[in-house]
């Protein structure tokens, strides 16, 4: 890793980039720190891969594919000084990034691994032999370029809804007479999810008990629940986004599933969710009507109870792609539970999750330079965009990344 540098500062909104579109900033020069540090010569360059690893037993194979190398040269010494009444030298510069790229993407584990990088470097040539150059390095947020879900976004209020079903037959225990437990998802009615918006999801939960005498019936406390009782707080559901992935280097590959996005239930905080709960009261069905005439028995009905759950969720995780190495789709996971062995009602929907933006995404811009970013944030940190697209803090971590496959020497 080379030295920190206080002549050179690379100023660049934070932005989500998409596929096809322009990454634009400036590399501002110190000219006081610029002679100190004997830097002659600077130039910046933009680079993407995709990188996997797999390993099994005790074998390990690895995979690069490039998918952007460019660099423009920005300065040389004598070229160019700064405005009078002033030391400091503004660069502007501009990428045009290729279409069709792959998101912004990073998953590790020790025994496989996938990335898709994204970078850009500022770099300040000090020739002369033991005199390592100065860098200054940026990972950048991509995702692909996307019309559909920008106007599926603006059309959401005027859908239909999607819906995933399941229904069980459960009981209580070993023997005796089964209950029925309904569950539906419900999601608009589109091909895709777009990012950065909010989706409505309502869940219906409908159970129904085994048939009993309405004596029986009425005789139940008033104050014990009736099996198979539904959730009465949404705290009770499970409701999270899995990710599926596939990797291949070479040709070794394997999979794994992981879930990502939480939304109800475990790893929530309940006061922090907007939720609409509604539990009407249970309804009596009648199934055997009762009478006086001799053998027509005992009325025999069943409780039905219903639980119906509404909110919306912003997704922000890298949208579905599939390249050469890396495949990583989502689904929908919904588990409400009940009491019994084997009596949870889960529902997989598997969903396509787009960009929804067909341009960057932009917010206030925020000068950084190499030697703040290493006070601030520890050795080799870059410092984040803003939180919109989920990446880990390893994916910003500058020190952990190499381009030695892709012949990058400095």
């Amino acid at each position: 890793m080379s030295p920190p540098s206080q002549a050179l500062t690379l100023s660049i909104p934070p932005t989500i980039f998409c596929a096809g579109s322009d990454v634009e900033g400036e590399v501002l020069l110190d000219f006081r720190q610029l002679q100190q540090e004997n830097i002659q010569q600077v130039y910046v360059k933009l680079r993407g891969s995709v990188q996997t690893m797999v390993q099994r037993d005790k074998k390990t194979k690895r995979e690069t594919i490039p998918l952007i190398h460019s660099s423009l040269d920005l300065w040389t010494q004598g070229s160019a000084y700064p405005p009078p009444g002033t030391d400091i030298l503004r660069l502007p510069f501009r990428f045009r990034l290729p279409e069709n790229l792959p998101p912004s993407f990073h998953y590790h584990t020790w025994a496989k691994s996938g990335y898709v990088l994204y970078e850009l470097t500022a770099v300040g040539v000090r020739p002369g032999a033991f005199q390592f150059n100065r860098r200054l390095r940026m990972p950048l947020a991509v995702v692909p370029k996307d019309t559909m879900g920008g106007k599926l976004r603006d059309s959401m209020a005027s859908l239909g809804w999607r819906k995933g079903e399941k229904v069980e037959k459960i009981r209580k225990g070993l023997w005796g007479d089964y209950s029925t437990v309904q569950v539906e998802l419900l999601l608009p009615d589109m091909p895709v999810l777009p990012l950065f918006t909010d989706i409505p999801f309502i869940i219906n939960v409908t159970t129904t008990t085994a048939p009993l005498t309405r004596s029986k019936a009425d005789a139940h406390p008033e104050n014990k629940p009736i099996f198979p009782a539904p959730p009465a707080m949404h705290t009770e559901i499970d409701f999270r986004l899995m990710r599926i992935m596939r990797i291949r280097a070479e040709h070794m590959a394997a999979e794994s599933i992981e879930d990502v996005a939480y939304f109800l239930g475990a790893n929530t905080i309940p006061s922090k969710l907007a939720v609409d709960t509604d539990l009407p009261p249970k309804e009596w069905v009648v199934v055997q009507p009762g009478g006086r005439e001799k053998g027509s028995g005992e009325e025999k009905g069943v409780w039905v109870q219903r639980a119906r759950f509404q909110t919306h969720v912003r997704l922000g995780v890298p949208p579905t792609f599939l390249s050469l190495t890396i495949e990583c789709l989502y689904s929908l996971d919904l588990k409400v539970p009940f009491p019994g062995i084997g009596n949870d009602v889960r529902i997989d929907v598997p969903v396509t999750i787009v960009s929804g933006i067909d341009a960057p995404l932009c917010r206030a811009p925020r000068p950084i330079s190499q030697a703040a970013a290493l006070g601030e944030q520890g050795l080799g940190y870059a410092p984040q965009p803003p939180a919109m697209l989920d990446l880990p803090p390893a994916y910003w971590d500058v020190t952990g990344r190499g381009w030695g496959d892709l012949g990058e020497k400095d």
